[in-house]
């Protein structure tokens, strides 16, 4: 290695010894008959020795002469020489202290050729830096989303699971009722425990449909020729029973037959009541309206009470969302899940819920299906189902 950083700088002349750039001047060594077998560096600039040696005391560019020689391909170096053609590479050195990347540009001088060299090592060090966090967050995110998997498989079979006690605890509060004289105490006891073990029943179906809606894409349907205004009819009357003190009125208007799954149609019914039910106000009224408009069946379902804050209304029907109250907290009578399966059913079907609440008007949730569920069928969803024409 040789250790002169003067010898040979008139080769590349005044630019080659004044610059801070590093340049090393290879010389090719021949046989008696010509042959080119190798290249040695017989020099380097002293304004670059100069500079480094300031940086690195016990070094200078001396140290990675050796290291360049290995690194350079012989044929690249040949075709520098023998056509003048210059090339560049990026080359990567380490030592024991320190690692650097050089972009290096070779050029032809005389039977050799100067090396030019550009330190771009914290460039390269903020690409690998960046490369290594992205590793990071690829892997965090993977790991994320196995734990997201096993979550909803975890979810899944466990309101699965649950069923089959729950249903032993209605059963059993269903025949305590019916056997022998109850006090009163013991009636409302049982009826307490129905009602509980009903809510209960409400949340696991929440739970797989959430379930079934992250892991299969949607929710499953079983079409059949059904009405709209039977549904809500249904419907109605269950909740009557459950609510004996609420008024509730349905309005039919027009022939409302079509081809939907009916207990999946229910189930949107039932949440869209018992939301109105539980925020509309302790006294005030829910009204439901099924109707025909050309090839769609609209349902409306409405309550006159506080409407939902403004802010609330972007997030409404995203899972774990709900209503707030306005006279205070909102009532954990479920999971938040209700409307969010109520957009899944609906956009299942084809179709597309809308919300309207505003101070003095109260709140109206609006259902619009497709006549027919079938996939040959199915109406238009998303921002661009046509929405009902104004009265």
């Amino acid at each position: 290695m040789h250790t002169s950083s003067v010898q040979g700088s008139t080769l590349v002349g005044r630019l080659y010894t004044e610059s801070l750039t590093p340049c090393l001047v290879f010389e090719a060594a021949r046989d008696p008959e010509g042959n080119l077998l190798t290249f040695h560096c017989v020099a380097w600039n002293a304004a670059a020795e100069a500079r480094a040696r300031l940086e690195e005391p016990d070094g200078g560019l001396s140290q990675w002469v050796e290291a360049l020689e290995g690194l350079l391909g012989m044929a690249d170096c040949a075709r520098v020489v023998n056509t003048g053609e210059p090339f560049t590479a990026e080359l990567h050195l380490r030592t024991h202290e320190r690692e650097v990347w050089w972009q290096a540009t070779a050029v032809r001088q005389g039977d050799g050729f100067a090396l030019w060299l550009r330190d771009v090592t914290s460039t390269r060090g903020e690409e690998c830096q960046a490369r290594e966090a992205l590793e990071r967050a690829r892997a965090r995110e993977e790991r994320m989303e196995e734990e997201a998997e096993f979550r909803e498989r975890f979810i899944g079979m466990l309101a699965h699971d649950l069923r089959n006690p729950l249903n032993a605890i209605t059963l059993s509060a269903q025949t305590l009722s019916r056997y022998g004289p109850l006090t009163a105490m013991q009636r409302g006891l049982g009826q307490r425990i129905e009602t509980s073990a009903e809510r209960m029943r409400r949340m696991i179906v929440d739970l797989l449909d959430l379930t079934r809606v992250r892991r299969s894409g949607g929710i499953p349907l079983s079409p059949s020729r059904t009405s709209l205004s039977a549904v809500c009819h249904q419907v109605v009357e269950e909740l009557k029973t459950a609510y004996p003190n609420r008024i509730l009125v349905h309005e039919e208007e027009g022939y409302t037959d079509g081809v939907w799954d009916a207990e999946r149609l229910a189930q949107v019914v039932d949440n869209l009541v018992s939301n109105a039910l539980e925020h509309g106000g302790a006294e005030a009224p829910v009204f439901l309206r099924s109707q025909s408009r050309g090839e769609l069946r609209i349902l409306e379902v409405h309550n006159p009470g506080p409407p939902i804050p403004a802010h609330r209304l972007a997030t409404l029907f995203e899972p774990f969302q709900g209503a707030s109250s306005p006279r205070g907290p909102r009532r954990r009578n479920g999971l938040g899940l209700g409307l969010y399966i109520v957009r899944e059913i609906v956009h299942a079907h084809g179709g597309r819920v809308t919300v309207r609440s505003v101070e003095g008007e109260g709140t109206t949730f609006t259902v619009m299906l497709p006549r027919d569920a079938h996939p040959t069928g199915a109406g238009p969803s998303g921002p661009e189902a046509p929405r009902p024409p104004e009265p």
